[in-house]
């Protein structure tokens, strides 16, 4: 697999992140001076890495307001793969 954009990396995890129903998700954005994407999501901030290690996985942080922080893993969907069409023979 080749390794992605930091603008395709953005796009999939936005849509992992919505696809698992998080009210109140914010934008995810992208913090190029720390390496990282950031989100808002249901009163909490949720941290990722440009580089992720596990092609199958979204490893981050989860912090609450000025508090705590605890370690998320989340599942990314994978990647749908476009078929080209057949060439169709006469």
């Amino acid at each position: 697999m080749a390794l992605p954009t930091h603008r395709r990396l953005h796009v999939e995890l936005r849509d992992d992140l919505k696809k698992r129903g998080t009210k109140g998700l914010g934008k995810v954005i992208n913090d190029a001076t720390r390496k990282t994407f950031t989100a808002n999501a249901d009163g909490a901030v949720l941290e990722f890495a440009h580089r992720q290690p596990d092609v199958g996985f979204w490893n981050g942080v989860k912090y609450y307001g000025s508090g705590k922080s605890s370690r998320i893993r989340i599942r990314r969907t994978p990647a749908a793969e476009v078929v080209p069409a057949a060439a169709e023979v006469k």
